[in-house]
């Protein structure tokens, strides 16, 4: 039988799946194929939606989300998917900030770079 998984926007944004091409529910999250968490750990689908912070439904359930007829189901934002302040917070159209850190052998300080050795 073909599931549908329900997860947040930025989960699907993070494993990949091409948004553009999926539904959306009525709570404005995105429904995604099973194929799309075939790189997800995991031995059956529900484990790999669980792993994601999402739900596997049938074709009739995700009918219901995009319609908004049924009880939205609930999915979350793991750990390993947040902002990397840690926050589960909503996207938003603004980029993250990341702290000063290494990109690619050189030290990033506001903006200006100094190759390490």
């Amino acid at each position: 039988m073909a599931y549908y998984i329900k997860v947040t926007k930025k989960v699907a944004d993070k494993i990949g799946a091409p948004v553009e091409n999926r539904n959306k529910t009525a709570d404005g999250n995105i429904l995604l194929w099973q194929a799309d968490l075939n790189i997800i750990p995991g031995e059956t689908i529900f484990d790999r939606a669980a792993f994601v912070g999402g739900v596997a439904m049938t074709g009739n359930d995700a009918r219901g989300e995009i319609d908004g007829t049924a009880e939205p189901a609930e999915v979350t934002i793991p750990e390993y998917y947040q902002d990397a302040d840690g926050e589960n917070t909503p996207d938003t159209d603004h980029p993250v900030t990341l702290p000063a850190g290494e990109e690619n052998g050189e030290n990033v300080t506001d903006g200006k770079t100094d190759k390490t050795e």
